[in-house]
Parts: C-alpha cells; sequence; structure tokens
C-alpha cells in the first residue's frame, strides 16, 4: 500500500510503517528489502538506482501495474474480512457474553 502512494526508498518505507505505529526494531530493514527484492522478483514492483544529491545512491522502489491489481484483490479481500469482524463483533456484543467495555459503561451511565 505504502508504494502504491508512489516511489519511495527502503528507510522511507520503514519510517511510514513507524508511522504507521510498526515501533522501531519490529521491522528490521533487511527483513523489507527482502520482502522488496521478492516482490520484485515477482513481478509486483520495480527497482532502480537513483544518484545521489549527497551520500550513498538509493535504489527506489515503485509499485507495478500488477502489483497495483494485486493490491485491488487484497483490498477486496480486506473488505471481507472487515465485514466478517463487524460481524463477529456485532453478535459478540448481542450475545450478552463478557463484561461492557469501558465505553460502554460510560454510555450507560
Amino acid at each position: 500500500m505504502l508504494l502504491a502512494r508512489g516511489v519511495a526508498h527502503g528507510y522511507a518505507l520503514v519510517g511510514r510503517l513507524n508511522a504507521l505505529g510498526v515501533a522501531p526494531g519490529e521491522l528490521d530493514a533487511g527483513t523489507l528489502y527482502r520482502t522488496l527484492r521478492e516482490l520484485e522478483l515477482t513481478g509486483l514492483v520495480e527497482s532502480q538506482w537513483r544518484p545521489p544529491d549527497s551520500g550513498a545512491p538509493r535504489r527506489d522502489y515503485v509499485l507495478t501495474d500488477a502489483g497495483r491489481a494485486r493490491l485491488a484483490e487484497w483490498v477486496a479481500v480486506m473488505h471481507e474480512r472487515a465485514r466478517l469482524l463487524d460481524e463477529f463483533l456485532a453478535e459478540y456484543e448481542q450475545s450478552g457474553l463478557g463484561a461492557p467495555t469501558a465505553a460502554q459503561a460510560d454510555m450507560e451511565a
């Protein structure tokens, strides 16, 4: 999803993941780069070395058309999972099982 927003290099992706709540240290750069390489080998991502303005060159990654198609498939899967989760939670709340949450207790007060 992050690459659907545009071209990015690996460390920028780590920063974006951290901003989304992935704590530093939970994701090491090596794992991310291996994943990007696998996505590239399957044709979902392309990369290109960018000459540096300063410092070392960076490899930029971009989603391919095939990658966008795969992302659309996953979005459909996630919508279905969200629907199922909503149904589960509604069923649970209607069942009377479990203690009310703090938010529910506040609403009842």
